[in-house]
């Protein structure tokens, strides 16, 4: 019997991630318990249990916090109306998209948007632009959809690492790694919208079509499409000001339109090997 655990726990894991990834994606879609439970394989009169003892919320409160950050995401970056955002986030009207934002976050959504402009002013006139990370123009790149294989963190981006060592272990057991392997991460939150112990980031290798998914690594696909492309020069913690950059400084006078997905890293050169200083960075943003 306890030969048979570990194998039982792992795939309930993998089941779980097919199902947060499913959420990912569908956030404006009814995400109903039994259609949950489905994607899961498991029934609904377990699934719920289950979700909360791996995840650590219930599955109603998950869905409504990513949905609800996705939104205050959406405010903050984009001028779409707060009905838009709304509906995409799942909700019927604009006022009850309002009341549980307001319960989440203790203020409007109009409010958030205003209080968000003023911040950007203070921010963006104390911009050192002789820094290294000072904002260039991106280039702007088409690229096919993206097959990966990844193992998903969930807590602070500091801490990815344990997820790389286990990516990276995992393809190097399974002769995984060939001269055209990129690694990628998918940051799926916000660190100042969500707590440290909630943030979720795919650690990803790119894999052809014939890789099969295991209960240690899950399959996902990156969709291609135009995407503008900045290079971040620096350690990995300063990611942040070239993203503070990109959607306060640069989107607003692009004229560019983002695709409902998140941005993705592709790292150009390994910390294993290189300082700090010299790391490579390239951010995707994906656009209309």
């Amino acid at each position: 019997m306890t030969s048979v655990r570990p194998a039982t726990e792992q795939d309930y894991q993998e089941r779980l991630r097919r199902v947060l990834l499913h959420i990912d994606q569908h956030r404006a879609a009814p995400l109903c318990l039994d259609d949950l439970a489905a994607v899961a394989c498991l029934s609904p009169f377990h699934f719920h249990r289950i979700f909360r003892a791996y995840v650590g919320e219930p599955v109603g409160r998950y869905v409504q916090r990513i949905r609800l950050e996705t939104a205050a995401v959406q405010l903050q970056t984009t001028q779409r109306s707060v009905t838009d955002i709304a509906l995409d986030a799942g909700y019927e009207s604009a006022a009850g998209f309002s009341r549980a934002f307001e319960e989440r976050f203790g203020m409007a959504p109009t409010e958030c948007r205003k209080t968000h402009q003023l911040s950007l002013q203070v921010r963006t006139a104390s911009l050192q632009p002789s820094q290294p990370n000072a904002m260039i123009a991106p280039e702007i790149r088409e690229r096919p959809d993206t097959r990966v294989a990844f193992v998903r963190h969930v807590g602070p981006y500091a801490a990815v690492g344990a997820a790389w060592a286990r990516i990276c272990g995992f393809a190097a057991a399974h002769q995984l790694f060939g001269p055209t392997t990129a690694m990628i991460g998918i940051g799926w939150d916000d660190p100042k919208l969500t707590a440290e112990d909630r943030i979720r980031y795919d650690a990803c290798l790119t894999v052809n079509e014939k890789f099969v998914p295991s209960r240690e690594v899950s399959v996902q696909t990156i969709p291609g499409g135009r995407y503008a492309v900045f290079l971040h020069a620096g350690p990995y913690h300063q990611l942040i000001t070239t993203y503070d950059a990109i959607f306060r400084d640069w989107l607003p006078r692009s004229g560019e339109q983002l695709r409902e997905q998140p941005a993705f890293e592709l790292y150009l050169n390994s910390p294993d090997r290189t300082p700090p200083a010299d790391l490579r960075t390239e951010i995707w943003v994906p656009l209309q």
